[in-house]
C-alpha cells in the first residue's frame, strides 16, 4: 500500500506542476490553462490505475472496508477520441 500512495503523490504533483506551468494569465480575472492533451496522459493513466487498485481493495473485518460494486467506474482520459468529448 505504500508503494501505491507514494505513486499516487508522484503522479498527482506530476499533474499539478505541468497544469501550474500551463497557465496563462490575461489579466487580474482572466485566465486558463493550455496544454497538449497528450502532454498529461501519463499522469492521469497512473492516477486512474492507482485510484482502481485503492478502490477496488478491500479488507474484510471489523476495521475493515467493504468492496464496491461492479457498477463503479473509473473514466478513462481519451485525449485523442474526438467524438467522447461534448
Amino acid at each position: 500500500m505504500d508503494g501505491l500512495r507514494k505513486r499516487l503523490i508522484i503522479d498527482y504533483n506530476s499533474l499539478t506542476k505541468k497544469l501550474n506551468n500551463s497557465i496563462k494569465k490575461y489579466d487580474t480575472f482572466n485566465s486558463e490553462i493550455i496544454i497538449e492533451p497528450e502532454d498529461i496522459r501519463t499522469e492521469m493513466d497512473g492516477l486512474r490505475i492507482g485510484l482502481a487498485t485503492l478502490a477496488f481493495s478491500y479488507l474484510d473485518g471489523p476495521n475493515g472496508f467493504s468492496s464496491l460494486d461492479e457498477e463503479t467506474l473509473i473514466e478513462e482520459y481519451l485525449p485523442e477520441n474526438d467524438e467522447e468529448r461534448d
